[in-house]
């Protein structure tokens, strides 16, 4: 039972043009198949288009990876047809990548545009993101590896992007991602597989835990005739009929 990991990369989210698409694929126990990237003639020449690219800067590094044939530049529907024929031929069974909906969205998005057939619509497609919050991130383990080294997000939850799982997982607390399609392709194969190593079933869907929530200490202090009776950190804070009610943390 083959599987597929891909990724892409996109110059925005609302018409997410793709330049960028990596995958790679693997069978059972995890070794791999095949791995291709390609870079995507019709917006990588559309220089005004690349510029509005996120990671624009990332340019000569894609020039380097072409030049040394770790990449290849085609249009959309050759890479296309391509990815089609290695499903079939490899007989991969579905497709995995972390937060698939939105690459889904920039299949059908690019498949539209160019007016071509979308390989993806003839197999599964799964999100590593709903593995990763089922078998790694939900565990009191993991938060305290948040805690330890500071991955909240700006809302103060927990980060569970894939650089932080991979970090998790891998230990290598100085990794970041490189936000290139093959090199993605790495570290979502890796977390996958953790996943299959933790007892996930293959070509399922899990539900993804977009927020982690992360309970906060609020200080408060209880009066009685302007005596100070009690100080604490509160969790959660309830007010009925005018009486409060608070849950402490540990």
């Amino acid at each position: 039972m083959n599987h597929m990991v891909f990724d892409t990369e996109t110059t925005s989210l609302d018409k997410p043009f793709c330049y960028d698409v990596g995958y790679a694929i693997f069978n059972d126990e995890g070794a791999e198949l095949l791995r291709r990237h390609f870079v995507i003639e019709q917006t990588w020449h559309n220089l005004p288009l690349f510029e509005s690219a996120y990671y624009k800067d990332k340019r000569p590094l894609y020039v380097g990876l072409m030049r040394s044939k770790k990449a290849i530049m085609d249009k959309w529907g050759y890479v296309m047809r391509t990815m089609h024929r290695d499903i079939i031929q490899y007989k991969v069974a579905a497709a995995y990548a972390y937060n698939s909906d939105f690459d889904d969205k920039v299949f059908s998005f690019n498949c539209d545009w160019f007016k071509c057939n979308n390989p993806l619509e003839n197999i599964p497609v799964h999100d590593i993101w709903g593995y990763a919050s089922q078998f790694i991130t939900n565990a009191q383990e993991y938060k305290n590896f948040c805690e330890e080294h500071q991955y909240f997000t700006d809302t103060g939850n927990y980060k569970a992007s894939a650089e932080i799982v991979y970090r998790y997982i891998s230990g290598e607390n100085d990794f970041d991602e490189a936000h290139m399609g093959a090199m993605d392709v790495d570290i979502e194969a890796i977390i996958l597989q953790e996943c299959f190593n933790r007892g996930a079933e293959r070509d399922k869907d899990y539900k993804v835990n977009k927020i982690l929530p992360r309970a906060r200490l609020t200080p408060y202090t209880i009066k009685i005739n302007g005596q100070i009776i009690h100080h604490g950190e509160y969790v959660k804070k309830y007010v009925r009929d005018g009486m409060y009610s608070f849950t402490e943390g540990e």
